[in-house]
């Protein structure tokens, strides 16, 4: 009977492994040799001699401290760099040329996530944040939450700007200090990139640019754009638990919970910019209250916090489904959002009182 496969490769791989220990024992017993030869005259590379016997007789004790100091460094340093700016209690702060809260809570967003947080996700192996899941991911949801909200003002404004600082933020998140280009050309990293994002929306928000539209449409233009943030992301994981409840081991819901969290923490300060933006219209209109509880039930999606992520299935009563949690409060948000949007609607129409 002919040998399979699996034979084969169990036979390549122990004489490539009696290969490396006879390789190790030669080598260990030439350097012994070497040092303790009375016929041997000083070399200069002795000390090297010496700290290479060291390494092979005390190979576990090094095996052992390297380990140590690796899951101390990445430990302790992941679980340093680890927090997640996401204080949904920061007052925003408006120019004094031009008060506009949105603009001042698209730069606000931008600003924790790059200028007073590492951009974690460019970051090399080398760094212990590398090995982190969740402030990447959160850290990309808001990132492209502002991304999409810039690009629906730009269309509403036709600002150049604003224009720009979409381009910018359009830039792979995934570059540290610089990366080489196929023209054999550097290109800057992705947090530069991030930051003149940001002088582009700082010079947008001391210009007195206005829409010309009334009141009414720029305000439900505005909410459009945040449903449909909170939307796709509800989307997404909804999709996520059908298709994937019943894997063993889900390594991609933890992706998706801290990305959705991202783009809650950036719809959460639009929405309450938006709020403060057009405060009489909204409180003439009784849709106050309403902003208020979508605010409410995106604040409770941002409290959740699990020691692990769970993507359990949705009939099991004894196992949790984070993915859905978070859904349930992006939904009830949605829900008022919308009727916030009817309301108005119909009201800017002349079909409301």
């Amino acid at each position: 009977m002919k040998p399979t496969i699996f034979t084969k490769l169990k036979v390549i791989i122990k004489r490539l492994l009696g290969k490396c220990v006879y390789g190790y024992v030669y080598l260990k017993n030439t350097i012994r040799k070497q040092r303790i030869s009375p016929s041997s005259k000083p070399h200069r590379h002795k000390n090297i001699f010496n700290f290479i016997v060291f390494l092979t007789e005390r190979w576990r004790s090094v095996t052992i401290i390297l380990v140590a100091f690796f899951g101390i460094y990445y430990g302790l340093g992941a679980a340093i760099s680890a927090k997640i700016n996401n204080s949904l209690d920061t007052p925003l702060i408006t120019d004094k040329n031009n008060p506009r809260h949105t603009t001042a809570a698209l730069m606000h967003v931008l600003k924790t996530q790059v200028d007073d947080s590492p951009w974690t996700p460019a970051l090399p192996a080398i760094f212990p944040a590398a090995v982190l899941d969740n402030l990447p991911s959160f850290q990309l949801g808001a990132k492209d939450g502002v991304k999409y909200l810039i690009k629906r003002l730009s269309g509403y404004y036709n600002d150049k700007n604003l224009q720009e600082a979409g381009q910018l933020l359009s830039y792979p998140a995934n570059i540290w200090l610089f990366s080489q280009t196929a023209d054999e050309k550097l290109a800057p990293g992705s947090a530069k990139q991030y930051r003149k994002a940001l002088a582009k929306l700082k010079t947008f928000a001391a210009s007195n640019i206005s829409g010309t539209r009334p009141a009414e449409y720029e305000f439900l233009y505005q909410l459009t754009g945040v449903e449909n943030l909170l939307e796709n992301q509800l989307n997404t994981l909804h999709k996520h638990v059908l298709e994937h409840h019943t894997d063993m081991l889900d390594f991609k819901a933890d992706d998706l919970f801290y990305n959705a969290q991202g783009t809650v923490y950036t719809a959460y300060y639009m929405l309450s910019a938006l709020t403060k933006d057009y405060q009489d219209m909204i409180v003439e209109t009784g849709q106050y209250e309403n902003m208020m509880t979508a605010l409410g039930y995106l604040r409770e999606a941002s409290a959740l916090a699990p020691l692990a992520v769970k993507n359990a299935s949705p009939q099991d009563t004894f196992a949790a489904n984070h993915l859905l949690y978070l859904g349930f409060s992006i939904s009830r948000a949605l829900n008022s959002l919308k009727t916030v949007y009817n309301h108005i609607s119909l009201h800017s129409r002349g079909q409301l009182p």
